[in-house]
């Protein structure tokens, strides 16, 4: 637990945020202005600083410089209106962690105090010429954004698979984050002092493909003029991951297999075995069962890779974690882009909302990157996402739209059920509170409805 200081001069708010950190085992102090505030880092030692932008007597970017002059090291979280947002702005420019915009949640505000602290906690442990691999930092634990049951889930497997060395599936659709969850798992892991080998099986052909996993000799084929190692071979010790792993012909996979069970492979153009020791973490955005039904992915294979199953939620099912992901990917372009855009206006923020986001994460940090591209002033506003969502499915608030060609009024049920369902996890409560019915008519529907074969529960054949 830390030790945190809140200064504002709204007493009752203040005392909110206290309230809150209070209870859940920090330590809290609180100052009403600049001078108080000044005071406390004197008498005390404090991990977080939590300030309003505009204080009497001074303002958060004083507090960030005298902090610093000080050679204080706590992490300063400043938060503002729309009024006073460029000068917060500013106050992340000197040095401040992150810039909240009010009015925000205290859930939100605990998440990037987590993040501050873990980053604090990074920064002190380090050691002059014990740095890690640059890859890590994109792998740390308070890159997971995401507060909601299901991301939650996510993160508590994580954490038990990463103390083992068994061989993991990643589940989930494009743009969930399965490269970072199996990144995560490794650098988390008693293999971390190893190499991270990435491979995409998607993106060769075969023998491409076979080359690049296993290395080859001089000679092996037309244009092989050296030998090379394979990603097997350079992944010793370590971990590779293989994504798109559905996309290998069933021949690579033959190869792939023998790795697991002999720990060894031949190059391409050599019969001598090469040992390797790997923990091999693979991804797929495809039904597997439905593959090996089809005779394109090998059984033997898949009860291999399948050690241990993780399945990434959308983020249309991730409830609340995508305003939290809005605001990560905003402060990661503007730092990047160099533009003074300090939040969102709440049309756009609604707009975000309404949207399907068929691409999941990869999509948003897309959409968010070209739209402070497009922001003229300091706020991002609606109409700079008019053009990013120009012929894109995106519903009135409030409102169901009937397609032109018509609907059966049972089908349209159904995907509202369904949607409502994976929206929340299956968590059937919340599901009836967002169709606004009782959860026991509910219950009923989806029990008619399975008996149908009209809807199948996540995993079901």
């Amino acid at each position: 637990m830390g030790t945190f200081l809140i200064v504002d001069g709204d007493a009752d708010f203040s005392a909110d945020i206290c309230q809150f950190f209070g209870s859940i085992g920090h330590s809290l102090y609180r100052a009403a202005d600049f001078q108080g505030a000044l005071l406390e880092l004197s008498a005390r030692a404090y991990d977080l600083v939590v300030s309003n932008v505009r204080l009497p007597g001074g303002g958060a970017i004083d507090l960030s410089r005298a902090m610093r002059k000080a050679g204080r090291d706590a992490e300063l979280i400043v938060y503002a209106d729309i009024d006073s947002a460029p000068e917060g702005l500013r106050a992340v420019k000197e040095g401040a962690f992150c810039l909240l915009q009010k009015p925000f949640s205290l859930p939100e505000l605990n998440f990037q105090a987590r993040r501050a602290l873990l980053d604090r906690g990074s920064r002190r442990s380090a050691s002059p010429g014990m740095e890690r691999l640059e890859g890590e930092a994109a792998y740390r634990p308070y890159n997971f954004i995401g507060e909601s049951e299901e991301i939650r889930k996510v993160f508590k497997i994580v954490n038990r698979v990463a103390r083992t060395n068994v061989s993991t599936l990643l589940l989930g659709e494009t743009g969930t984050g399965k490269e970072l969850v199996a990144g995560a798992i490794h650098y988390n892991s008693l293999r971390s002092g190893g190499p991270f080998i990435r491979v995409n099986c998607a993106a060769l052909p075969e023998q491409l493909l076979e080359s690049e996993l296993f290395g080859h000799e001089k000679g092996a084929f037309t244009g092989a003029d050296r030998m090379r190692e394979g990603r097997f071979e350079r992944a010793d010790g370590g971990t590779i991951f293989l994504d798109e792993v559905a996309d290998m012909s069933l021949m690579t996979q033959a190869k792939v297999l023998r790795v697991l069970q002999e720990k060894s492979f031949e190059r391409l153009g050599s019969s001598e075995p090469v040992k390797t020791d790997v923990r091999v973490i693979s991804a797929t955005n495809r039904d597997l069962t439905e593959r090996m039904r089809e005779g394109q992915f090998r059984e033997d294979l898949f009860y291999r890779l399948n050690g241990v199953t993780i399945r990434l939620p959308p983020l249309r099912a991730r409830e609340g974690d995508l305003a939290l992901l809005v605001q990560f990917f905003l402060k990661k372009a503007t730092l990047e882009m160099g533009k003074a855009i300090c939040g969102i206006e709440p049309g756009a923020m609604d707009m975000l909302l309404r949207y399907r986001w068929p691409g999941n994460i990869r999509e948003l940090e897309n959409v968010i990157e070209r739209a402070v591209v497009m922001a003229e002033g300091e706020i991002v506003t609606a109409e700079d996402l008019d053009l990013l969502f120009a012929g894109s499915e995106l519903p009135a608030a409030g409102q169901v739209s009937l397609p032109p060609g018509g609907v059966a009024l049972a089908d349209a049920e159904r995907q509202l059920i369904e949607q409502a369902l994976e929206r929340c996890g299956w968590v059937q409560k919340k599901a009836a509170e967002l169709l606004g019915v009782s959860e026991r008519v509910l219950s009923y529907k989806i029990k008619n409805l399975e008996a149908e074969g009209g809807l199948r529960r996540p995993g079901s054949r």
